[in-house]
């Protein structure tokens, strides 16, 4: 884990943030102001929408980008960054910025070296900042970004297809988070547990996040395009970021974590007709995840054996303004539970609903309203209620923002959050936040 001043911290974040929209000025200029090339207005115009267009910031790499994946190898490389403050309650208000650089490669190796139904893949970070939920005393942290200061090969895996794409098996490293619990629409919410996954799936089960992702292997079965069931056991690594800082070592420590998911997912018919259809796209899951290690009971101050927890996710289209384009409501919802004499923080609810292209003419933008409740367990409550401790109860959050697309390469992202029994305490002052977040395509 890299620590450094708090100075530092802001420097780097602020940095970061000013060298990828420097890039994107740089290219924007490059583009549409070269004095041998461009003549008029309407050339300028020209080169300008060409630039606003592209789906990556440095374009095709003179043609190399295509080339590579003509035969089965893809890259991706961006800058996400969350930046947030609160100016009132919580247990202090603080400003604090999280950046994230991820580079990612994916190969079909029956594309490229004819292994056929044989996948590579592998990602990397480097991210830095400070976490805000920390400062503020929150349960749902306010960045679904946040986690540790590191450098890092997250995660990397060959993947098999079997019977006809049927069956595939996953060995290698990566994070449980990423494939179990985690949310479908994510990219549409900032707060951690819409963002990313549900927010108590480590702390009950050390089920692996990432970038610190853990050896494992999964084995996946989907008999149709609208079903599927998997299973994978994950390394428990219940320090990770200590006990392989680079994500090279292919760590396994402590009792390992099973994970297991039933999926479902609804497909309208498909139309040429201009009729909307009454069946819109869903997706449905149920899973849980079960580490049969050595767990403190809260309450007792005994150890116990073993502990798990359940969820249900549901994310269903209701309403699209036109065939067959994404414009419409979509709705979402999560929810977990895990045995409350183990489990301070047993249980949490998310809900939300995004509605894309709102304003007319901006199909890519996103209006996003989302709520996490995150329940502390009855049984930690009342022992809180004893001299000397404070009592607690549940936290709840609601985020509105609005994702602005820029370009396919370039998001905008405001948002405002707001805190009601902070960290589950009647006693800390509710908490608004605001910020935004900005992502770069490179």
């Amino acid at each position: 884990m890299i620590h450094g001043s708090r100075h530092w911290e802001r420097t780097r974040i602020l940095l970061g943030l000013l060298l990828a929209l420097s890039f994107l000025l740089f290219v924007f200029l490059a583009a549409s102001t070269s004095a041998q090339e461009v003549t008029t207005d309407e050339q300028r115009g020209r080169r300008a929408d060409a630039l606003l267009g592209r789906r990556n910031l440095f374009g095709d790499w003179n043609g190399e980008r295509t080339r590579l994946a003509e035969v089965g190898v893809t890259f991706e490389f961006y800058y996400v960054a969350d930046l947030e403050g609160n100016p009132r309650g919580g247990e202090e208000q603080a400003r604090a910025g999280w950046g994230r650089f991820r580079g990612t490669i994916d190969a079909d190796l029956g594309r490229a070296v004819g292994a056929k139904g044989l996948t590579f893949h592998a990602t990397g970070v480097w991210q830095f900042g400070a976490n805000l939920g920390a400062k503020i005393g929150t349960i749902a942290n306010p960045s679904g970004l946040v986690s540790a200061h590191a450098g890092r090969l997250d995660s990397w895996w060959l993947q098999q297809a079997f019977c006809n794409s049927k069956v595939f098996v996953k060995i290698g490293q990566f994070a449980g988070l990423d494939f179990y619990g985690d949310q479908e629409d994510g990219a549409s919410y900032i707060i951690e547990p819409l963002d990313y996954a549900m927010g108590n799936l480590f702390s009950t089960t050390h089920e692996s996040f990432n970038p610190a992702a853990t050896p494992a292997a999964e084995i996946r079965f989907a008999p149709t395009m609208n079903f599927y069931v998997k299973s994978a056991a994950l390394a428990g690594n219940r320090d990770p970021y200590v006990q392989d800082p680079t994500g090279l070592h292919f760590k396994v420590a402590d009792t390992p974590v099973f994970v297991y998911e039933i999926g479902y997912a609804i497909e309208p018919p498909r139309s040429n007709s201009s009729h909307i259809p009454k069946t819109y796209p869903g997706k449905y899951k149920f899973g849980a995840a079960y580490n049969g290690g050595k767990f403190q009971n809260g309450i007792t101050g005994r150890q116990s054996q073993g502990n798990y927890l359940i969820y249900a996710m549901a994310n269903q289209a209701v309403y699209r303004s036109t065939p067959g384009l994404n414009r419409g409501l979509d709705l979402d919802f999560g929810f977990d539970w895990s045995p409350s004499e183990t489990n301070r923080q047993n249980s949490q609810l998310t809900a939300g609903l995004r509605y894309n292209g709102l304003i007319p003419q901006r199909d890519r933008d996103g209006f996003a309203v989302g709520v996490v409740y995150s329940r502390v367990s009855n049984r930690f409550s009342w022992r809180e209620t004893l001299p000397g401790y404070e009592p607690r109860g549940s936290e709840k959050a609601i985020e509105v923002n609005y994702a602005i697309q820029v370009s396919p390469c370039w998001l905008f992202q405001p948002v405002f959050q707001y805190y009601m029994d902070v960290g589950g305490s009647a006693r800390i002052p509710n908490a608004a936040v605001v910020g935004l977040r900005t992502k770069v395509v490179f």
